[in-house]
Parts: structure tokens; sequence; C-alpha cells
């Protein structure tokens, strides 16, 4: 049975055109403070109808919810993109159109055109649009969430710029910053160019059952080829997960992203773990032992079992994959970082020799999403 809650809930959302629509307008003189925490408010209030993880026993309801949360997240960052800009009510109506969600950004060097919301996490908000200028080009704005993680997106901001300093084939795998804000109420944000490609979990939402061996191949030796430049340079990553490693299929480019978390030659500096993925992250992490090379690579040996459609618990990989392969793998996900791989190039030529012996010679084939 579907409760009558949720169905009229999911009714009102999907006929909504504009986040007012779902979040109502704002009381007279409201400031930006007021208005942040009243569509926080509706927000958190709502999604306890919408919540699929509410309904367990009621695949129907699920269904429902799954779509209505879905709309209901995205009416959410679109107005807290409308209350950044200073927009939200101003344009509120039954025929207000999208198009005026978006706000401009100027600053010393560039001016950005914000078009909408990109993606919603605990530490930052990330907005797409444009650069206008001779470098003009798709970028992302990632902006604090909270005063408080202004720290944390300095660490990331610092760490890019610190792994651009060196001119090679690296930067490539790697966020390019274009500079750094700071909003009206004092939070960080980083514009960087816009990476097109897909996440390591938009990959096997398509490919439900793991992708073929064959493109895991290309897939871990670059993930290996950034993640040797970093160590080389002193850096940890610290939070390798699924939705860290984008993918560019037309040209198998791979990146890293997400540095927030990162830590700085943790052995002189003393620097900590930041994050801990209760999936990904290396038992080191939990235990809160010092940062090591070796649990960046046991985590993304978690992210290619994962992709290849493993079990990521108990580390088995579909038997249809080479015993080769999923040998390979596993020597990254040992328990102890003493039995682990603790040099990514060195993996990275390894894998390049077991590609041969596997498929011989390279050819590219082409990886289809």
């Amino acid at each position: 049975m579907i409760p009558e809650e949720l169905i009229c809930l999911a009714a009102q959302i999907a006929g909504a055109s504009q986040p007012e629509d779902v979040f109502e307008l704002p009381k007279a003189n409201a400031v930006k403070k007021q208005l942040i925490t009243s569509i926080k408010h509706v927000f958190l209030r709502l999604s306890q109808i919408v919540d699929p993880d509410f309904y367990p026993s009621s695949p129907e309801a699920r269904v429902i919810a799954s779509a209505a949360f879905a709309r209901l997240k995205m009416f959410y960052e679109e107005a807290m993109l409308k209350v950044e800009a200073g927009t939200y009510g101003a344009a509120a109506g039954p025929n207000a159109e999208r198009a005026n969600n978006g706000a401009v950004i100027t600053t010393s060097s560039h001016t950005y055109h914000v078009e909408r919301a990109l993606a919603q996490g605990d530490l930052s908000s990330v907005y797409i649009g444009t650069m206008e200028g001779a470098d003009q080009g798709k970028i992302v704005i990632k902006v604090a969430e909270d005063p408080a993680d202004n720290d944390l997106m300095m660490n990331e901001l610092k760490t890019l710029r610190y792994l651009a300093t060196d001119p090679g084939p690296y930067g490539k795998h790697l966020p390019q910053v274009i500079e750094d804000i700071r909003t009206q109420d004092q939070r960080t944000g980083i514009i960087m160019r816009f990476i097109e490609g897909v996440d390591l979990n938009q990959i096997r939402a398509k490919y439900t059952g793991g992708i073929p061996a064959r493109h895991i191949i290309w897939i871990f030796r670059r993930t290996l080829s950034v993640l040797g430049y970093a160590h080389s340079k002193g850096v940890v990553h610290g939070n390798i997960e699924p939705t860290h490693i984008v993918v560019s299929p037309p040209d198998h480019n791979v990146f890293l992203i997400d540095w927030a978390y990162s830590v700085y030659k943790p052995a002189a500096t003393g620097q900590k773990f930041r994050a801990l993925n209760e999936k990904y992250s290396a038992p080191e992490v939990k235990e809160q032992k010092p940062p090591l090379p070796q649990s960046d690579l046991y985590s993304a040996g978690k992210c290619m079992i994962y992709l290849l459609g493993g079990n990521i618990d108990t580390n088995e990989m579909p038997a249809e994959v080479d015993e080769r392969i999923r040998r390979f793998i596993q020597f990254f996900v040992r328990e102890s970082p003493q039995q682990r791989p603790s040099d990514a190039w060195a993996m990275y030529h390894e894998l390049d020799d077991l590609r041969e012996k596997v498929f011989g010679a390279h050819q590219f084939i082409e990886f289809k999403m």
C-alpha cells in the first residue's frame, strides 16, 4: 500500500516548475541566512516523506519516492543557487523560466555565468557554468557549504596548485584550477575547468554486471599513473572512492578528483587522515594510523573490484575475469599495508605487462556509455 501522504507530495513535486513552488516564497525582508535556514528546514521535512529508504517493504512506494526525492534534491540545489545569486523569490510565478536561476560572478580576472547546480555533497555544492573571454569554456564552481569547511577547500586548492607546478603528462588526469573566490558569507569556492566524463558509479549503473575486464586495464593504469605522480610529490589523496574517479570514454582518459582530504608528506608534517569511507578506506584509516601511499592503492583496488562487478566486502570478482587480473587486483586490498604494493608507478608498468599476457598487443577498443 502506498501512503496517501507520499502520493500527494510526489504529485506536488512533479508539478513544480521552480524551487519557490516547493520551498515557498521568502518572507518580506528575509536575509540570506534566514532563507537558507528556511529552505533547509522544508527540505528535511519533505525528505522524511519521499526518502525511498523509508519504504523497504513496498517496491511501488520506493519507485514513487525515488523519483520525487531526486526532483526534490534538484529543486533544493537550484534554490541554494538562487539564494547565492540573490534571485530567490524574485521571479516566482507559475510561468517563471528556469533560465532566470543563473547568476553572474565577476572577479578581477574573469566573468562566469552560473547555469545550474551539478551536485550536492556534505562538504560543498558544485555548480556548472561558462567562462567568458579568450579562455571561454565550461567550468564548475565548488563552494563550501559552511565557512567551517573552508580549511578543507583551501587544502584542495593548495594541493591541486602544488601538483600543477611540474608541467607534464599527469596534468591531464587532474582537475584544472582557474581561481578561487570568497562568497559574501565568507565561504571559499574553487573555480575549475569542467571535466567531461562519467564517474565509476555512473558506469556501474550502465554495466550492472560489471565492465568487460579488457577496459579495467586502461582505467586502472591511468589511475595508477596519477597516483604515482601524486605520491612522488609527497601527496596522499586520502579519499578515493567511485565518484572520485572520472572516466572520459572517447579518449580513454581518467581523472582523479576531490583532493579536499589529501595529506602532504605525513611522515614529516604529522598530518593524519581527514576522511573515512567505510567501504573504500583501508583498515589503517579507521585505526587512525599514519597515511601511506598503500592506503590510496587499497582504495583504488576496491574501486576496480566494484567496477568489474565484484563484491567489495569479500574482494571476489566475476569468474569470467581472467584469474591473473583477479590476483593482481586482490594484491592491492590486503588487510596489512606491508603486504600491499607501495609503488603505484611500478604497478602501472606491471599492469602493462599483464595486459599483453592476457590480451596480446595493445589496441584501442571503444568504451561505450
